[in-house]
């Protein structure tokens, strides 16, 4: 019986340490969300503080060249969605047209809308002869 006690124990051991090194891990890696999570809030909120003071109009002189690196971005962005307004619209007629030879002109159309009810076929008309009293 005693070598059978020396592997109870041995077993019970490995799953001890099994158990804590599992906790450890848990307890790490829950750290390690928390923290993803508290640097996504500084990273928001630098964001709305630099919203804010673009939004005053009346930044120090030091933040001059950021802001104006902001509204170049933005001209940027405002630009490449016109471009890309502008693409579409030329795209149209051509993507509308069978055989075009592009993509966008073989490509079917997605629309979010419900399909059409079936059309339920007329009944046919009944002469006497078919009607049965119940």
């Amino acid at each position: 019986m005693g070598f059978l006690d020396k592997i109870k124990q041995q077993a019970t051991d490995v799953a001890t340490t099994v158990v804590e090194r599992t906790q450890e891990t848990a307890k790490s890696g829950q750290a390690q969300l928390q923290l993803r999570s508290l640097k996504g809030e500084e990273k928001e909120a630098l964001a709305d503080l630099g919203a804010a003071m673009i939004a005053l109009g009346d930044a120090p002189p030091s933040l001059s060249d950021q802001i104006t690196r902001v509204h170049d971005i933005r001209d940027k962005i405002a630009a490449k969605e016109q471009e890309i307004a502008d693409a579409r619209e030329d795209d149209e007629p051509a993507a509308a047209a069978p055989g075009g030879d592009t993509v966008e002109g073989e490509a079917e159309e997605v629309i979010d809308t419900p399909p059409p009810a079936a059309e339920q076929p007329e009944p046919a008309a009944t002469t006497e002869s078919d009607e049965t009293p119940a």
